[in-house]
């Protein structure tokens, strides 16, 4: 029962080690205690041990700066339940901006005695420009460790033609919350009626469930595509090959509905498949030809049919009769395809890409921000 109890501890432990990022949102100064605001030390509070990493920001696929940091602490410090940390970052744009303040609380599990280190991180999202950050995390016991830093945010060589979706020394917390809405892109290209056929897939083809990148790069891209494209209606289908299954649809689709687009995919667990699945092999090319169907004898056909996400696992061909188009059918057909820039698995035409190919469309992979603009730009000049 002793050994039990220690494994059982030790696999606790090794959890907690494993946590990556704390959820923070924005917190109103008006709710915090002068304690709490003090970043310099004056109330002498005794010190905790940690080391904190500044990550300096990365253009993500939602086209916003993402930065944050990475906080390593030694367990020894701490013995048993009810421990708690709080963190509290603030984010101050160089020029005289207003500082944003941001916050999370995480509890502790039952911790045995050890001389692991528990890492875990923080992250929130900038438009361009320059910023301080002064940081601190609390325990339940008062104990105190921070940390300041500046962070540069801007573009690179490879990002020139990126517009970056928040302004200028704007700060926001991964959920966007209070973040300033920049309004769709201003353009002189005609509007088009635009369908979009999102594979809520992992973009690891080794992965058997959705993690949070893969979350945020599915919501980050629809959320630029359609700030970037000039459009008068929009049309979006969540699927997923794996599960043959049609996951969310709304024809007349607006961003702020992007909420309800992730509760459709939080349930994407492809370890566990439905018996149905697995008594119908073929069901993958089934799902793809009633969604290309399904677009080329729509009775208002859209101008542009956008398959967006990552390459599928499968490979093979849909019968040639699922891809005739009917007389008078003209939506052009794109494929904008995640790939890691990494490069892992299958590097041949994936089921999607065969059938974009014999619909005389093209296939646009994407490996990072810039190439993504870049494959908006060409959608849209066409």
């Amino acid at each position: 029962m002793v050994i039990i109890e220690v494994m059982r501890r030790f696999a606790i432990l090794m959890l907690l080690m494993a946590s990556t990022v704390a959820a923070q949102s924005i917190v109103y100064p008006a709710r915090l205690s002068p304690e709490m605001m003090d970043f310099d030390g004056a109330f002498h509070e005794p010190p905790l041990k940690c080391e904190v990493t500044p990550v300096r920001p990365m253009l993500n696929f939602g086209f916003r700066f993402q930065a944050g940091y990475a906080v390593s602490v030694p367990m020894s410090q701490y013995l048993g339940k009810g421990h708690l940390w709080v963190v509290l970052a603030r984010v101050t744009p160089e020029g005289g901006g207003k500082a944003v303040y941001l916050g999370s609380r995480m509890r502790l599990p039952e911790i045995p005695r050890t001389k692991a280190q528990m890492e875990f991180g923080g992250g929130y999202l900038l438009g361009e420009g320059r910023y301080q950050v002064a940081w601190k995390m609390w325990d339940d016991t008062g104990r105190v460790c921070r940390k300041s830093w500046k962070v540069d945010a801007r573009l690179n060589r490879g990002e020139r033609k990126v517009k970056v979706a928040l302004p200028p020394a704007t700060v926001a917390d991964l959920s966007l919350r209070g973040a300033p809405l920049t309004g769709r892109h201003e353009d002189d290209a005609p509007p088009i009626r635009l369908t979009v056929l999102m594979h809520a897939s992992p973009v690891s083809p080794r992965r058997t469930r959705l993690g949070g990148r893969d979350r945020v790069m599915l919501l980050g891209t629809l959320s630029s595509l359609l700030d970037r494209l000039p459009v008068r209606s929009v049309k979006l289908v969540v699927f997923n090959l794996d599960q043959q299954k049609e996951l969310y649809r709304q024809e007349d689709f607006e961003p702020q509905s992007l909420n309800s687009v992730a509760q459709s995919i939080d349930g994407v667990e492809l370890g566990t498949v439905d018996y149905q699945v697995l008594q119908n092999p073929g069901g993958h090319l089934d799902l793809l030809a009633d969604l290309i169907k399904g677009e080329l004898t729509a009775q208002k056909p859209s101008d542009v049919v956008l398959f967006l996400g990552p390459m599928a696992r499968f490979s093979d061909k849909l019968p040639s009769e699922d891809l005739e188009r009917p007389a008078g059918a003209t939506p052009r057909f794109y494929y904008l395809q995640y790939r890691s820039l990494f490069p892992q698995g299958s590097t041949f035409p994936d089921v999607i890409t065969r059938a974009v190919a014999k619909l005389k469309g093209k296939t646009l992979v994407i490996r990072s921000p810039g190439d993504f603009a870049k494959a908006i730009e060409q959608v849209e000049r066409k």
